[in-house]
């Protein structure tokens, strides 16, 4: 029963000292294209908007192989819409090459996005007509996957593609960033 005591807190003083290593910590902006695909059978409603975006996002290494991203997003107004999106993500990170330079990545994760729309009056031929403005939130999961090429001591550059669907419709977010590890 002590040998079992003693390599239980072997092994959990050995977790807590490799997330004092270097390198557990990171924070970076990135951006990307987010293409939503609303669709709603009932009215007979389908659209696609694309929309240019930019965040930030801080990430901490639990493990050699995972870590989790707490990031947000901003897309600013077009078409009279404007959104601020949450995530929470976690990441199993695959090294592909033996220095750990290149790293693979699933992610799974919970985002929460806050919409914000504008009132406007749209003017044609036969009058004119005020769409009222709203705020709307709404969360779902996000999936999805990265690569990251480590490229300085310190520095990172990623790509994701992300699929988030049900949040206001299917969303497929691709994305770059850069970023620095502490």
């Amino acid at each position: 029963m002590k040998k079992l005591f003693l390599t239980i807190c072997v092994a959990l003083l050995s977790v807590g000292a490799q997330a004092q290593e270097k390198g557990d910590f990171a924070v970076g902006v990135h951006t990307g294209a987010t293409i939503t695909k609303i669709q709603i059978e009932d009215l007979d409603v389908e659209d696609n908007t694309t929309q240019w975006g930019f965040g930030a996002f801080g990430q901490y290494n639990l493990s050699n192989h995972w870590r989790v991203e707490l990031e947000g997003l901003y897309h600013p107004m077009k078409d009279h819409v404007s959104d601020f999106l949450v995530g929470l993500d976690f990441h199993y990170l695959i090294n592909l090459t033996k220095d750990h330079n290149v790293k693979l990545y699933p992610l799974l994760g919970y985002a929460l996005q806050f919409v914000h729309s504008e009132t406007y009056t749209e003017k044609s031929d036969r009058g004119s007509i005020t769409v009222q403005g709203s705020d709307d939130t709404d969360g779902g999961i996000q999936l999805g996957a990265g690569l990251q090429v480590n490229f300085a001591d310190n520095w990172f550059a990623t790509g994701e593609y992300r699929w988030q669907p049900g949040i206001f419709g299917d969303g497929h977010v691709v994305m770059v960033g850069v970023g620095y590890r502490f």
